[in-house]
């Protein structure tokens, strides 16, 4: 029993010991477990601290610096600044110095498993390194104020050298287009390559103010360079070929000309293909050097100039073909002119009496006046002529000059000459007219006798003395001296009217007369059967012996109507033929 009791009692105390083992154990296991998390968190924070002091060390204040403190050397209104940037740079670099020899420390204690007292240099670090950045911000934002220029310049010049390689890929795509004109292009993009270089060189001397003068420089020498190869195309085409055909086409009228015998030499043509030409090759050789700046205008002006001269030559030329065309015309008309003027007087003084025409004699005076101006004219361009050393153009001038006279003499001839043409046609066609109104009063005068018709009115015998009395009357107006041809022309017209006016009256009447003859006849062979015909026929007879023509045929048509219904028309048909 003592036995178990002790045994029991053994068993008891080893438990307590196993379970203070166990405790024990535990809790070292939860010491590892918290000392490594803790030494990992301590870890990654000196990681990130350690980044941020890496992103502070990569920002270039080493290089700025350097290029500040170059620049005040040729600045001094930058050289304050500079020295302030100096003195923070120092400190800066201490942080920096300092925060290096913390991550150091830190580190060395995390690996000797000294987690606390890293967590306290570590918190040291994390403040030095905030202070460090807001220093080194301030550096370098102070130091890109004071590079800003340096900034400008480097954007511009890159622009400058993007532009540049657009340009040279242009001209080495396009060299066909350039023709001659390639290697002035080609020394162009050589000498700004070198602008280029010079450019970096003063830059990297900080020697800001000189590259600036060198920037524009290059940004002139490109624009010149895009001038060269936007004009070059257009100018090398005027110059080599628009400009050279213009002297030759120019060359070749004028030589055309002289050997038609035009007379040139007023243009001076030969002087100025000679100043053309001298101004082409003068332009060829700026040109050849690149220097275009009022080139175009003097190849336009060299073109116009040719363009003038010979158009002036061609005005000379056809000048020269119109004149020669007109010249011997123009003396015949005025030659046979004056043959008129000749012949028109002689017209005048034999008519002047018989129509009146004295006052004609100051037209003829004034036209005599003006033949004598124009044979002066006429004689000074034959002068002209055979001198040989006038411009057609100025002989052109003098002949339309005299061809306005000649127009002005021939419209004054012309109005004379009318006068005198129509005063003498009125005579004729009166003398015409006259015959032809006596022959139709003859002829009414035969009618009315040959019909013998039994009466006619008083009217008709009145009207055919007065139709003889108008024709006395055209007779003498045409013997009385001077002939008043107004009263003659309408005392013409006046018989002209009467006369045939009686002509159809009578044409009437006797046709008339002729159809109440026929109708009569045509009825009597019913009067033996026809009482009532009998005395319907001897009453139109009584009629028509009184001259009563229109009543006699109306009472002898409704007689023949009685017996033969459409008989009318067969008579007058009838009549019509024996009246023709």
């Amino acid at each position: 029993m003592d036995k178990i009791m002790e045994t029991l009692k053994g068993l008891g105390e080893n438990n307590n010991f196993l379970i203070g083992v166990i405790v024990v154990g535990v809790i070292l296991i939860l010491l590892i477990i918290f000392t490594v998390l803790n030494t990992k968190k301590v870890k990654k924070q000196l990681n990130e601290a350690e980044m941020n002091y890496n992103s502070l060390k990569s920002i270039p204040l080493p290089f700025k610096l350097n290029k500040a403190v170059a620049l005040s050397r040729v600045n001094s209104a930058v050289a304050e600044s500079v020295e302030r940037s100096r003195n923070e740079f120092d400190i800066v670099q201490e942080q920096l110095k300092e925060a290096s020899v913390y991550l150091g420390e830190i580190d060395d204690l995390i690996y000797v498993h000294k987690v606390k007292q890293a967590k306290r240099q570590l918190k040291e670090l994390q403040e030095l390194l905030e202070n460090c950045s807001v220093g080194v911000h301030k550096l370098s934002t102070s130091l890109d104020n004071i590079l800003e220029q340096e900034s400008a310049q480097r954007e511009q010049i890159n622009k400058l050298k993007n532009q540049f390689r657009i340009d040279k890929e242009i001209i080495r795509d396009n060299r066909e287009n350039y023709n001659s004109g390639i290697e002035v292009l080609e020394a162009r993009v050589t000498s700004i390559e070198k602008m280029f270089s010079t450019f970096e060189e003063w830059m990297f001397a900080s020697e800001f103010a000189k590259a600036g003068t060198q920037q524009v420089e290059i940004s002139e020498a490109m624009k010149e360079l895009e001038q060269l190869m936007d004009e070059f195309p257009a100018l090398y085409e005027e110059a080599k070929l628009s400009l050279p055909k213009a002297i030759d086409e120019t060359g070749y009228v004028y030589a055309q000309a002289r050997n038609q015998g035009v007379y040139l030499e007023h243009l001076e043509a030969k002087r100025n293909l000679e100043t053309v030409t001298a101004m082409l090759k003068d332009d060829l050789g700026r040109l050849a050097e690149g220097q275009i700046e009022g080139v175009m205008y003097s190849l336009l002006e060299c073109e116009k100039r040719l363009q003038q001269l010979k158009e002036q030559i061609d005005r000379e030329v056809k000048a020269s073909e119109d004149f020669t065309a007109s010249y011997e015309p123009l003396l015949n008309d005025i030659q046979t002119m004056n043959e008129n003027i000749i012949k028109l007087r002689d017209l005048y003084e034999k008519v002047k009496i018989r129509f009146g025409f004295e006052n004609l004699n100051d037209s003829l005076d004034a036209i005599d006046r003006m033949m004598s101006e124009v044979l002066i004219a006429r004689d000074k361009l034959k002068e002209s002529t055979a001198n040989q050393a006038i411009p057609a153009t100025t002989l052109m001038l003098s002949m339309n000059e005299l061809k306005q006279h000649c127009k002005e003499l021939l419209d004054e001839l012309g109005k004379v000459k009318k006068k005198l043409d129509t005063a003498c046609a009125d005579e004729e066609r009166a003398k015409k007219q006259l015959l032809k109104l006596q022959l139709i009063v003859n002829e009414i005068t035969v009618k009315i006798n040959k019909n013998r018709l039994p009466s006619i009115s008083l009217k008709y015998e009145e009207d055919l003395r007065k139709a003889n009395l108008i024709i006395n009357e055209i007779n003498c107006l045409l013997e009385a001296t001077p002939l008043d041809v107004a009263r003659l022309n309408e005392k013409l017209k006046e018989a002209i009217d009467f006369v045939y006016t009686l002509f159809n009256s009578v044409n009437n009447l006797v046709g008339m007369a002729i159809m109440v003859e026929n109708t009569i006849v045509f009825g009597n062979r019913y009067r033996s059967t026809y009482p009532e015909i009998d005395s319907e026929l001897t009453r139109a007879e009584l009629c028509f012996r009184n001259g009563q023509y229109t009543k006699a045929l109306k009472i002898a048509i409704q007689t023949i109507e009685k017996l033969h219904p459409g008989s009318y028309e067969k008579l007058i048909r009838k009549t019509q033929g024996t009246a023709a």
